[in-house]
Formats: C-alpha cells, structure tokens, sequence
C-alpha cells in the first residue's frame, strides 16, 4: 500500500489485519504522511505466519506491527513506530 510520498525513503510495515497495534500505527504513518508498504502477516493461517523463518528475521519477536526502514534499521514496537 502506498500512501503518499515521503521525503525519507520507503518503508515496509509488517501488519495484521486485526492487529489493533498495527491498525493504530497504519494510522499514524498516515497521519504522519509517510508513505508505506504493507506486508501482511497472517497470525492464524498455517499456525501464524509470525513463526516463519523469513519473519523472524525481521522479528525476533514474532509479533506485529514491525517497520522495516530504507536504512536497515527495524522498530519493533507500535509506540516506537508513532
């Protein structure tokens, strides 16, 4: 998802649907006019998608929302992401 430009680079947030976390931080990128990608992780399909070995190596912590930035870095936390 796209939503808008953003002077900062591209960033990929790792979400879930029903994730009041990751739906509060969607709000804030917006808010905050920076544009992002969104990758769904599906938290019951399969046995969550979370425990994949592509996920944790964004996230040890195998939860969502994770924000992968344009420079490596990857914040972990919804309030870390605001």
């Amino acid at each position: 998802m796209d939503c808008g430009n953003d002077e900062r680079g591209n960033v990929k947030l790792y979400s879930y649907f029903r994730s009041s976390a990751a739906y509060r931080t969607r709000i804030a990128l917006n808010l905050k006019g920076i544009a992002f990608e969104t990758a769904s992780i599906h938290l019951t399909r399969n046995g969550g998608e979370q425990h994949a070995p592509e996920f944790q190596a964004v996230n040890p912590q195998k939860r969502v929302p994770a924000l992968a930035l344009d420079n490596g870095e990857v914040l972990l936390q919804s309030l870390a992401i605001m």
